[in-house]
């Protein structure tokens, strides 16, 4: 892919993000749910073609969730989870 290339990344929408934090709804309590709405907060909000979280994003966040456990409210089978629901939106 180009850099002016018109094939841009699969990437989750606004709107997929909604769909997995609905689905997280009755799995993660109101602190966990913050935690993953700060964590790609800013992904989200890139303006244009870049809004969205991309693959090597995700990947960046749940690699940070991984070797700062210290540092957010996540458990280990709550990023499992996350990875289990991100995953079908970022598929091809």
């Amino acid at each position: 892919m180009g850099l002016f290339s018109a094939n841009k990344p699969k990437r989750i929408t606004r709107e997929e993000f909604k769909e997995v934090m609905t689905r997280l709804y009755g799995k993660f309590d109101e602190n966990e749910r913050i935690e993953v709405e700060k964590l790609f907060r800013a992904d989200l909000g890139e303006p244009g073609m870049e809004s969205g979280i991309t693959q090597p994003e995700f990947d960046a966040a749940i690699q940070w969730l991984n070797e700062n456990k210290s540092k957010h409210v996540l458990e280990e089978n709550d990023v499992a989870l996350l990875q289990e629901y991100f995953t079908e939106h970022l598929k091809d």
